[in-house]
């Protein structure tokens, strides 16, 4: 039996499994994610009732997620900064994962974790030439800091043939 880590100890490998650029004090954080997998033999029509059933999850929470892009085992969930968040230590930023892993959990959507692919993901170089006073420090995971603006929709991208073919058909 293979043993799933929780969202707590993927937030805690954050310690140590994330890139330095991630919390230096010199970039900005590009995005927090999640993912939900979906059951492998799911046909494309499942996928689609997965789909919108979790859009409509997302849209009741508190931080409004900012994409859902399909994979062909899970959808992966982008949370978007609003404006520059920027952490300068490596606990700083292990505890931003950890409100992120308290968010998700209270979330009640099965299956989700979060994405520790974007421990890994080149950090936004936009901030190099923003004033300080343009820069939070000390973000939190919380709907002033991160994810979609108040009306505005969850981007949906899949990059799956059979189901663009599907949606222009």
């Amino acid at each position: 039996m293979i043993h799933k880590k929780s969202n707590y100890q993927i937030a805690n490998s954050a310690l140590t499994e994330v890139r330095k650029d991630h919390y230096d004090g010199v970039n900005s954080i590009y995005r927090l994610a999640a993912t939900v997998p979906i059951p492998d033999g799911t046909p494309i029509e499942g996928i689609y009732r997965l789909l919108n059933r979790l859009i409509s999850q997302l849209s009741t929470l508190e931080v409004r997620a900012n994409r859902i892009f399909i994979g062909n085992h899970s959808f992966d969930i982008d949370f978007y900064p609003k404006g520059y968040q920027m952490v300068m230590t490596r606990g700083q930023y292990a505890g931003l994962q950890l409100e992120l892993a308290e968010f998700l959990n209270k979330s009640r959507i099965k299956g989700i974790t979060i994405q520790s692919g974007s421990f890994i993901d080149d950090p936004d170089g936009s901030v190099k030439s923003v004033c300080n006073d343009l820069i939070n420090f000390f973000p939190e995971f919380n709907s002033k800091c991160f994810g979609a603006y108040d009306g505005e929709s969850i981007e949906v991208i899949s990059l799956n043939t059979q189901m663009i073919y599907e949606e222009v058909a």
